[in-house]
């Protein structure tokens, strides 16, 4: 596609933020990529991997970025915190953009700043692993992959949301967009609230089953189940603390139907256990 941008900077150049900088140069979107992240290995990485073309320095000196794309890929409370005090790095006319897993106090820190000069709008990528770090990017990790923007709900400038619609659209993700709330609300139930299950599981057999020879007994569906408790919690701190309700929801709804089975199992009938098979979530 003809480029969109003239330069990209990607601040957070982990999993995330170093496979949209490949996916961005593969699909010719933009003419340079420059990085920052306050880990220095992570940017020595992303340079090696030829991710980046180069370190922003205007983030490391307190200068202002020469980038007109401005794509935040680290935890959620440090985007907030970006959006917060570090718009000053951000050039007029600049579009900002992020990869965080929850989007209502994002929007609202965004839309905090009265007087920026540049354009934000919410992005949440669902794609990604329990690996970290730029040496696991792909620039394929997009691709086929559902992708929310959450415009804030005070607007935002329609030419900002096209641009990346269209970016996102080159490498190759199913853009959908929606609000911040309603973004908050599946993604409780569809993404945080199976990494709380599979941490559960995770530490009740941990507790339970303690011998190793019975340990290695565990199959497929134990390790599928169990793929997201490596998951580190400096991440998941951050969701779960900007999307307390909602998950606290989800769990509810969950706990009752586990209750439920149990109930039944210690009593004289399976029915509330064989009520939870045959259903089937989101395709």
């Amino acid at each position: 596609m003809t480029k969109r941008w003239d330069r990209v900077t990607v601040v957070g150049c982990g999993l995330v933020g170093a496979s949209f900088a490949l996916a961005a140069k593969r699909a010719g979107v933009c003419a340079r990529v420059a990085g920052w992240d306050a880990d220095p290995a992570a940017l020595v990485e992303a340079l090696r991997l030829n991710a980046i073309d180069e370190v922003d320095e205007a983030f490391k000196e307190g200068g202002v970025s020469r980038s007109d794309l401005i794509y935040l890929a680290t935890p959620v409370g440090q985007i907030v915190e970006f959006l917060r005090a570090g718009a000053p790095r951000v050039k007029p006319g600049a579009v900002v953009t992020d990869a965080g897993s929850t989007k209502a106090e994002v929007c609202r820190a965004a839309t905090s700043q009265t007087e920026k000069a540049w354009r934000f709008v919410g992005g949440h990528p669902v794609a990604g692993s329990h690996l970290r770090g730029p040496a696991h990017a792909r620039a394929d990790l997009f691709e086929g992959a559902p992708y929310v923007l959450t415009p804030p709900e005070d607007g935002s400038d329609p030419a900002a949301l096209a641009a990346l619609k269209e970016t996102l659209a080159a490498l190759g993700a199913r853009v959908r967009v929606t609000s911040a709330a309603e973004h908050d609300r599946a993604l409780a139930r569809l993404s945080h609230l199976p990494q709380l299950v599979s941490c559960a599981l995770a530490a009740t057999v941990a507790e339970d089953v303690s011998d190793p020879e019975l340990s290695a007994l565990a199959g497929t569906g134990y390790r599928d189940m169990t793929r997201l408790a490596s998951s580190p919690w400096h991440v998941w701190r951050d969701i779960l603390a900007t999307n307390p309700r909602e998950v606290a929801d989800a769990l509810d709804t969950l706990i009752l139907k586990l209750s439920a089975a149990r109930d039944g199992l210690r009593g004289d009938g399976l029915a509330a256990a064989r009520s939870l098979f045959g259903r089937t979530g989101p395709s």
